[in-house]
């Protein structure tokens, strides 16, 4: 609670900072950028003053920000469209700059009942999306009530916009005022809508995508057939899409600092965002951000050529796909030259490379094998952490298993640490023990049904780091009778193998080291696309029964834990919640660990400003959109 007091009276002094400056800004009028100014002595655009919400949130820039310049940086051409999206992506709320507590963002405030089952959002004043029209409260709940709560448009609801069975429902208050409603208490509500999930409530313009739903255009299936789709639902998907279809429409108006205007789609060709005329933050001299024209995304084929474009200092800033530890080394001389700067992002997450144990496999007697934890210790104690820490990670990293670190207050001591000293003797008696005895010519144990002992592993063909562990962890194996056959996928085929429960292991970072309670999808299957230990069990949870597998009783137990978390009405009961899902969790061993996760590192054009040298490596941040892209600018 005190924790929440400090927070509270940060945000009590920051709101009082920003009071003032508007109050000193209200005598003297906004500025732009002059292109913008440009279409207004045109007759293209209204001045800036009536395209600024009525109060416009002050973002305190560098001295020194000036106008102009697209940023370039890179991305995969295939599976990388969450690059984007931690750049320019706002929602309702965002984390602040040290990931430490959430503030307001397209909402100004929001208040919150006690037992967290009614939230009411009041909106900037004068908001407009992109293409000028005003955003109000009916989007917001033409959003929740009409798409999130649709389970045609939608599928089930997400974990986070749901409880006790029941999705959320929005009710509009006033233009600027919108109640959110929940059947049981979900306290984790606005640190949600901060992160890269949970921007669905300001991701369709009414104005815009009712055009293709049937409730309120009676032509829109015809239209869909017209299009050689197979209904309006179809239409309106593709034309009012999320996240990864988001940055192939140029027409649909947004929210977001710049707007698409070459989208993704296109095989190399590269996608480009425009400055929004109608973003509505402004710095402390009322002048309208963003700084910067544009950004400028390259689309590579695979990840060694995004990094010889970095080493030739082609792009301004990059962190995806250049953070590991023989990529920084490769940009040692770009650094050493002075036109570029290293910067550092402390990682979060609980483990770089992750075992995801398939517990819901079709492979029967492969699941048997799951649910007894001596054959997942077995796993655990058959593979060398230590030299995989030396070999891979250049001994950056020490053996760790999954969790959070070391004096968090959910650190677990079995859940980061059991099982991980190589023991291959152990492993071999353990597996005895199990009646695998069995070997074919080559060495390797037999199932009960005469199939040898292999596992097929997914992974992103991209991550170099993960490949190498596998490599090592699959010569490891092979010493106790266990063959892993190492699947590098790209990563949108690896996603649909995953969809499709086609695989044994799913290998990915483990998320929710620093950040547990806001990424548990290790700990408890409520992840749709990431608790890859079981995603049949997310679907049972998430469509409260009717769908997916149900799962053994210790993970229903969790997730109901998890329910009661999300309705705690103290921060101490939340904790204690908690803390019982990561003691059952280390019981499970269900994600094995490898190693603890090195610092991330990215590059950035010196002459590029306003990016701070150290933020957070995370995606629930998500790296780099809190530090606030927005501001950043070009010395010359």
């Amino acid at each position: 609670m005190q924790r929440y007091l400090f927070f509270l009276s940060r945000f009590w002094r920051s709101g009082l900072a920003v009071w003032a400056a508007l109050a000193c800004m209200s005598s003297q009028a906004f500025s732009e950028a002059p292109e913008l100014s440009a279409r207004v002595a045109a007759g293209e655009l209204a001045p800036v003053q009536r395209r600024l919400p009525d109060s416009p949130e002050v973002i305190h820039a560098l001295p020194g920000a000036r106008y102009g310049g697209s940023l370039r940086s890179a991305l995969l051409a295939s599976g990388d469209e969450n690059g984007v999206l931690r750049f320019v992506a706002q929602g309702l709320t965002r984390w602040d700059t040290r990931f430490e507590h959430i503030q307001p963002n397209i909402a100004e405030r929001w208040t919150v009942n006690r037992d967290a089952t009614e939230y009411v959002f009041s909106l900037r004043h004068g908001l407009r999306w992109s293409d000028g029209v005003p955003f109000t409260a009916d989007d917001v709940v033409f959003a929740v009530n009409e798409v999130i709560a649709d389970r045609r448009l939608s599928g089930p609801p997400a974990d986070r916009y749901q409880a006790a069975g029941e999705t959320m429902r929005a009710e509009k208050i006033d233009t600027w005022q919108v109640r959110i409603r929940f059947a049981a208490g979900n306290r984790l509500l606005p640190e949600e809508l901060a992160g890269p999930y949970g921007h669905h409530p300001v991701l369709y313009p009414r104005h815009y995508c009712t055009r293709f739903h049937a409730a309120y255009n009676p032509q829109a299936d015809a239209e869909a057939k017209q299009a050689g789709l197979s209904g309006w639902m179809a239409l309106f998907n593709r034309q009012c899409p999320a996240f990864a279809g988001r940055w192939s429409n140029p027409d649909k108006p947004t929210l977001d600092p710049w707007v698409i205007s070459a989208g993704l789609g296109r095989g190399l060709t590269p996608v480009v965002l425009q400055r929004n005329p109608y973003f509505w933050q402004v710095d402390q001299r009322g002048r309208q951000l963003p700084y910067l024209d544009a950004i400028r995304f390259e689309l590579f084929r695979d990840p060694t050529a995004i990094l010889a474009a970095a080493m030739e200092g082609r792009l301004d800033l990059q962190i995806r796909h250049v953070s590991g530890v023989a990529a920084r080394e490769r940009l040692a001389a770009l650094v050493a030259s002075g036109s570029h700067v290293q910067m550092s992002l402390p990682d979060v997450n609980a483990s770089a490379v992750g075992l995801y144990l398939n517990h819901t496999t079709v492979r029967d007697a492969l699941r048997r094998l799951y649910a007894d934890v001596r054959f997942k210790a077995a796993l655990s104690q058959a593979f060398d952490r230590d030299a995989i820490a030396r070999g891979v990670f250049r001994g950056e990293v020490t053996p760790w298993q999954v969790g959070p670190p070391r004096g968090h207050r959910f650190y677990n001591e079995k859940l980061a640490s059991q099982f991980t000293r190589f023991d291959l003797a152990a492993a071999n008696h353990s597996l005895d023990a199990l009646g695998l005895t069995a070997r074919d010519a080559q060495g390797f144990r037999l199932l009960p049904d005469g199939a040898r002992l292999s596992l097929r592993a997914i992974v992103n063909s991209n991550a170099e780091q993960m490949i190498a562990t596998l490599e090592m962890v699959r010569q490891d194996w092979a010493q106790a009778g266990i063959e892993l056959v190492i699947e590098a996928l790209d990563r949108a085929v690896a996603s649909s193998r995953a969809r499709a429960n086609d695989y044994d292991i799913s290998v990915d970072v483990v998320s929710g080291g620093i950040d547990p309670t806001y990424n548990p999808r290790a700990y408890l299957a409520q992840h749709p696309a990431d608790s890859r230990q079981g995603l049949p069990w997310v679907r049972w949870y998430d469509s409260h029964g009717t769908e997916g597998l149900e799962p053994p009783p210790a993970m229903r137990q969790r997730l109901q834990w998890w329910d009661e978390w999300k309705a705690a009405r103290s921060a101490a009961e939340a904790d204690r919640l908690f803390q019982r899902i990561l003691a059952i969790a280390a019981e499970e061993l269900e994600v094995l660990g490898t190693v603890s996760s090195p610092a991330q590192t990215g590059i950035r054009a010196r002459r590029l400003q306003g990016v701070p040298d150290q933020m957070p490596g995370a995606w629930i941040w998500p790296t780099p959109n809190p530090s606030l892209p927005q501001q950043y600018f070009f010395t010359d």
